[in-house]
């Protein structure tokens, strides 16, 4: 009776597991494909107004969906222009760059501001889409707007630009993207508006003030399309933009200076029968060893073009001549593990009731698989949990580690010798020299907005700021009717650096970064998506499916939500700044 105690608990828990699963995919969920077409007329009319018309099912659809809007805007400019309505326009101007991150970065420089590859859209013409978007292109776009300012602001002296960011974390930007997309359509009605109602305005000048709106789409790409957080190399881009002093003094650290190593007790089990692992979970507190962090968020196997992964090699090539006793230590346990693991594999036998019933569960295998792996991951997680408190297990996950180019949370800079990736130099050449924008300049000020989820309450953002409690921050939360930001989310990131949103691309006092976090799931689940997708990568599984899950909740209610509180900070900032 009690033998059976854990087959009786493990049915338990797979049906709900199930069911959950199924619960999340079948209700309120909306459908896959809208009938949301990109002429003219449509946009004109109450068919988008269906707001499942903002969201995106992939990369391609998103840019597409951008690349039009900023078509139609520039078509409705030009028509308002060559029939005599140009002084009825908020919009005195609209430009388009586009980034192909195959691309030397170097070569950005002789890029110029573009109509895209469809050509501008007039009123009364269709946009041909067959040739905008190609199959394997990963594209960083940005649309500039310039708008007037609103009638009785007109003599504030101060000129403040918006920068709003999307997809920095790939699956993250299917909300920014349709924050992007709705601010868009919605200033295309109001210009249509004006259009019909023939509300004239005094023609603009050299002097007419005027605000700029930088769009930056997809920043990562990549990301995107596969539904991962991190780029075609792994790596953050949210921990990518470091100064070339912050390079060369990061890399030289110790790897383990926030305990990415050696960290916290957990449980050491083999993960080759799914009964013997719950068999070890349930047994938790008899069996302990030291596990550490990196075990925890890459459990994988180590080996990479045929050699063992050393943090060692990995630190001295980064310029670290520290002790390395404790990093030692872990490559040896590594070694230790991998040996008993290819010893166990090659030292199993079966007898012939149990081929047999290996080959009846073989067509289950990979959703078998998932569940134990899952489960291995998720034990591992509330354990670190456990041992180091919730910001301490989240601090080692999110301050980023910048060795080991396969594991979770890699910064950068082991691959490439200390330098940006191609996004990074996308989003830099867009703001200076595309946009214009002089984040020194002390007579502008500058707001960069960076759309991401994964932490918070369901649906709600939080504010990630620099300046937290100055007098912008204040002025910003008032705005918003917000009192307060949740501190679970805030908590854990005094070791991050490298934020798109940071000082290297907007430095205080004169540009002010926000990191706008919308809750999505519970911290625990949202770290062993990530754990598992990252595993997956590696081993040639596709675990993505648990990210956007993760990251990209398909039900209404989470979408309505998030995208209302995306037009909130936007609209704040130009009314009131």
């Amino acid at each position: 009776m009690t033998s059976s105690l854990p087959c009786h608990i493990i049915q338990v828990i797979s049906i709900l597991i199930i069911c959950h699963i199924i619960s999340i995919y079948t209700i309120d969920t909306p459908k896959s494909i809208y009938h949301c077409p990109l002429n003219y007329e449509s946009l004109s009319s109450h068919t988008w107004l269906d707001e499942n018309c903002y969201w995106s099912t992939s990369y391609v659809e998103a840019r597409e969906k951008f690349q039009s809007f900023g078509d139609v805007l520039k078509g409705q400019l030009s028509y308002a222009q060559e029939n005599g309505y140009g002084m009825v326009l908020d919009i005195v101007n609209v430009e388009s760059i586009s980034y192909d991150i195959a691309l030397d970065p170097k070569e950005y420089d002789s890029l110029k501001s573009n109509g895209y590859n469809g050509g501008i859209v007039k009123k009364g013409e269709e946009r041909s889409t067959s040739h905008t978007v190609l199959p394997g292109s990963n594209t960083v776009d940005a649309l500039l707007l310039t708008i007037r300012l609103p009638q009785g602001k007109e003599d504030n002296n101060e000129e403040v630009n918006l920068i709003h960011c999307s997809g920095t974390h790939g699956i993250e930007g299917y909300l920014g993207s349709a924050i992007q997309l709705r601010f868009l359509h919605e200033l295309f009605l109001q210009q249509e508006k004006r259009l019909r109602t023939n509300n004239v305005r005094a023609p603009p000048t050299k002097n007419t003030p005027v605000k700029k709106i930088l769009l930056i789409h997809a920043i990562n790409p990549y990301g995107m399309r596969h539904h991962r957080r991190t780029n075609e190399n792994n790596v953050d881009l949210n921990r990518n933009v470091l100064s070339d002093e912050l390079w060369v003094s990061i890399r030289a650290r110790d790897p383990n200076f926030v305990s990415y190593g050696v960290y916290c007790s957990c449980v050491c089990f083999s993960v080759h029968r799914f009964i013997l692992t719950f068999k070890f979970f349930f047994i938790i507190s008899s069996i302990q060893q030291s596990v550490d962090m990196d075990s925890t968020l890459n459990p994988f196997n180590p080996i990479k073009n045929d050699k063992l992964f050393s943090w060692v090699d990995a630190a001295r090539e980064g310029g670290f001549n520290g002790d390395t006793t404790r990093l030692a230590m872990q490559d040896e346990k590594v070694k230790t593990i991998y040996k008993d693991s290819q010893e166990e594999k090659e030292s199993t036998s079966y007898d012939a009731d149990e081929l047999q019933l290996e080959e009846s569960i073989s067509s289950i295998n990979n959703s078998l698989e998932e569940v134990k792996d899952i489960l291995q991951v998720l034990k591992s997680v509330i354990i670190a949990v456990t041992k180091l408190g919730y910001t301490g297990a989240k601090r080692g996950l999110v301050a980023a580690q910048y060795h080991k180019p396969s594991g979770l949370s890699y910064g950068g800079g082991a691959h490439n010798g200390n330098t940006w990736e191609s996004s990074i130099f996308a989003v830099q050449h867009a703001i200076t020299t595309f946009a214009g924008f002089d984040v020194t300049d002390t007579n502008s000020k500058t707001i960069l907005i960076d759309v991401h989820t994964g932490l918070g309450k369901y649906g709600e953002y939080t504010l990630l700021n620099k300046s937290t409690g100055s007098e912008f921050i204040s002025k910003l939360n008032s705005l918003l009717k917000r009192e307060s930001n949740d501190a679970s989310v805030s908590s854990g990131y005094d070791q991050s650096v490298g934020f798109i949103a940071g000082d290297v691309l907007c430095p205080l006092p004169n540009c002010h970064g926000i990191v706008q976090e919308f809750g999505t799931r519970p911290g625990v689940a949202v770290a062993v998506a990530l754990i598992m997708e990252n595993m997956g990568y590696n081993t040639g599984r596709r675990y993505n499916h648990l990210t956007s899950f993760a990251f990209n909740p398909m039900r209404f209610s989470w979408r309505r939500k998030a995208l209302r509180g995306g037009m909130d900070m936007i609209h704040a900032i130009l009314e009131g700044f």
